[in-house]
């Protein structure tokens, strides 16, 4: 919220070609951020990629809108995301001024970041919806921006908003002083504490301790977390050869829990198998029935019990190994993060393992690491 909004509360403020404009562009987007741009993160600096918290929480379209608005800046693209986070919870919020579009708060803040009308464009009348026009060439006229590239500045067009709330912190202290950048955003002490622990919590690397395979793995499944909604059988696709799966998408808009782990693993050049069933045997390489076992390629353990030294990135967590609806998998991501298709999460998803039904086991694969840089 910038200055003027309401103090005591801490609620939950268009640059080159139009970026995000369809949901399918933004999982375009998104698929070569969390893939192309994993490396890259790594190689840079681990602080900057978001964590599994960011990923489960931000919708992809934000998390393309933050990082980009904040390249353009030149600030931390968490610091953004938290402030969209406490504002409109990434334009999810049912409250005046959040939802629905054109509609303001008590002290006339609106739009996805909350933006008081003469703090986005200077002279707009209190409690009005600014106007939409050309974005302000001066930040003494306001910080109206044009993130999207069409020409205009709408304050309540996510990308304009997020550039507007990137190019205001930028214009008061940011990234030399955050906390004063932050307090020009809303001047109340708690609100600033909130978005620095927020940001400090979106801000961490991807898939914590996982080898260069299992982040392919992983990358595939965050990348098409929400792309699908379930179903058991068909229309899913479950996929040909691993050599198919790497060289396609998947066909149609479905998934179930089996033909999202095995699409996710076959990026890594691992068939794991069809089903829940034969993924629980490793696709023949264990035994079945519920026993712990191991070979060189391959581990299993059964019952609730973690692994020893704790579950890994892109183990399969098993909650039932019925080829039906009693049996389940999903990966895990990390930060107590898994990554699934269920009917529970409509499809494609990423929640908390806690407070989900107890595992009755888990499968690990043998990853090969990162190749050297």
């Amino acid at each position: 919220m910038t200055t003027g909004s309401v103090a005591a509360r801490i609620p939950t403020a268009r640059r080159g070609a139009r970026r995000v404009v369809l949901a399918a562009a933004s999982l375009l987007l998104l698929i070569v951020v969390l893939v192309a741009g994993i490396a890259g993160w790594l190689a840079r600096s681990a602080t900057l990629a978001p964590s599994s918290i960011a990923i489960a929480d931000i919708p992809g379209n934000y998390l393309v809108l933050y990082q980009r608005s904040a390249a353009d800046y030149g600030i931390d693209w968490a610091v953004l995301a938290a402030i969209g986070k406490i504002e409109c919870d990434h334009g999810r919020l049912e409250a005046a001024g959040c939802n629905p579009p054109g509609t303001l708060n008590t002290v006339g803040a609106t739009g996805p970041m909350q933006f008081v009308g003469a703090t986005w464009r200077a002279g707009s009348p209190p409690m009005t919806v600014p106007i939409i026009g050309p974005p302000t060439s001066d930040s003494r006229e306001g910080y109206a921006a044009d993130g999207d590239g069409d020409g205009f500045a709408n304050v309540w067009d996510p990308a304009d908003a997020v550039a507007g709330a990137a190019r205001l912190l930028r214009a008061n202290g940011a990234p030399a002083d955050y906390r004063r950048a932050i307090h020009a955003y809303n001047p109340v002490d708690t609100y600033v504490t909130a978005v620095l622990a927020k940001a400090k919590e979106y801000r961490g690397v991807f898939a914590p301790g996982a080898s260069g395979e299992a982040r392919i793995v992983l990358a595939w499944a965050v990348a098409h977390v929400g792309r699908f909604t379930y179903s058991l059988g068909p229309p899913t696709d479950r996929g040909g050869s691993v050599q198919d799966m790497q060289s396609r998408e998947p066909a149609g808009s479905t998934c179930d829990c089996s033909m999202f782990a095995r699409w996710a693993f076959a990026q890594a050049g691992i068939d794991i198998g069809t089903t829940t069933s034969v993924q629980w045997t490793a696709n023949g390489l264990l035994p079945t029935g519920d026993n712990s076992h191991q070979t060189a390629l391959v581990a299993r353990g059964v019952r609730p019990d973690r692994p020893p030294g704790g579950y890994q990135p892109a183990d399969l967590i098993f909650f039932g190994v019925d080829d039906g609806p009693n049996g389940h998998v999903a990966l895990w991501l990390g930060d107590g993060m898994i990554v699934q298709c269920s009917s529970s999460g409509d499809g494609s998803n990423i929640r908390p393992l806690a407070g989900y039904v107890p595992p009755t086991g888990w499968v690990r694969w043998a990853m090969a690491p990162a190749p050297p840089r």
